[in-house]
């Protein structure tokens, strides 16, 4: 057993292309093998795509969380391996269809502002899709820089299409 303590982070995970599940649940077990041994994930959610082409289809959304003892960019640069792996291309458009999404929302409470990567994530505030999952997660959460839970971030938020797709004991 290492005496280097893990951290607990929240990756959120998406897909609105392909076969969104398969894609969702291998990336789940991808991510299980890079935890310590904490790992929990939320229900999963269906949200309405925001700022994309008409005809986007409908993601499912959801939270991990995990401990790790992988550094930030170390853990990005997994995330990224998933992603490529799931077939997502190297040169996806911003929002665009995906097959799979996996962003870092949180890291052990930690700012972190590089030109790669920025904790929290900079639009966690504005997505239902995220902030639900992640209250299911760890209700009492308080972002870095907000003086609010997210039970009231949740609360601020406009009514959208976001509904439960399944239950984290499903």
């Amino acid at each position: 057993m290492s005496d280097i303590p893990a951290n607990r982070v929240l990756v959120a995970f998406g897909s609105n292309l392909g076969d969104r599940e398969r894609a969702i649940n291998t990336a789940l077990h991808r991510l299980e093998r890079l935890s310590t041994g904490y790992f929990a994930c939320s229900s999963w959610w269906w949200s309405a795509p925001t700022q994309m082409a008409a005809g986007a289809g409908q993601f499912i959304n959801g939270v991990v969380a995990l401990d790790t003892l992988l550094a930030p960019l170390e853990l990005l640069r997994a995330l990224q391996r998933i992603e490529r792996d799931s077939g997502r291309p190297l040169d996806h458009g911003f929002n665009e269809s995906r097959i799979l999404d996996l962003d870092i929302i949180w890291y052990a409470d930690r700012t972190i502002e590089l030109p790669e990567l920025v904790i929290p994530h900079p639009r966690a505030l504005e997505r239902g899709f995220v902030l639900v999952p992640m209250w299911e997660l760890m209700p009492n959460l308080m972002l870095p820089g907000q003086a609010r839970p997210l039970a009231a971030l949740i609360a601020d938020l406009p009514a959208d299409t976001l509904s439960r797709w399944s239950t984290a004991e499903e």
